[in-house]
């Protein structure tokens, strides 16, 4: 017999939480690129998609359910926007190297145009093994 997912139903609504936050940023006019830090016009602008992230934050949490990188790297972490490109951020690769000649230096940064806050992941480079499968 199979073994079923415990909370299977906090992981649908997770699942649910997020296609409805992206649904609803996708078809809501672009975020301004001003410099205006008004929270106020980017909430009554795109609250309810931030009020689902939010809330998809929020239940992940309580229920110690662990997400997976692309829904993590979907929504900012400082005002829970929905981070989709050129609609809600901006995404460009930086390779900080001298002269960028190494490429497992690149590095793609993700603006978020609700806060201005910046996350960066690194891209091209393969990660370490665990230590104990190693050897």
């Amino acid at each position: 017999k199979a073994k079923s997912v415990p909370n299977k139903h906090l992981h649908a609504r997770i699942a649910f939480l997020h296609q409805a936050a992206t649904h609803l940023a996708l078809h809501r006019p672009p975020i301004a690129r001003s410099g205006s830090t008004d929270a106020n016009v980017g909430l009554q602008q795109h609250g309810l998609p931030l009020l689902l992230a939010a809330q998809l934050k929020a239940v992940s949490l309580k229920a110690q359910i662990r997400l997976s990188h692309d829904v993590k790297r979907s929504i900012c972490k400082v005002c829970s926007t929905p981070l989709m490109p050129d609609t809600t951020s901006e995404t460009r690769i930086e390779n900080m190297s001298r002269a960028s000649k190494k490429p497992h230096a690149d590095l793609l940064v993700i603006r978020c145009r609700n806060c201005q806050t910046e996350k960066s992941f690194p891209i091209g480079a393969t990660r370490q093994k665990k230590k104990a499968e190693r050897k």
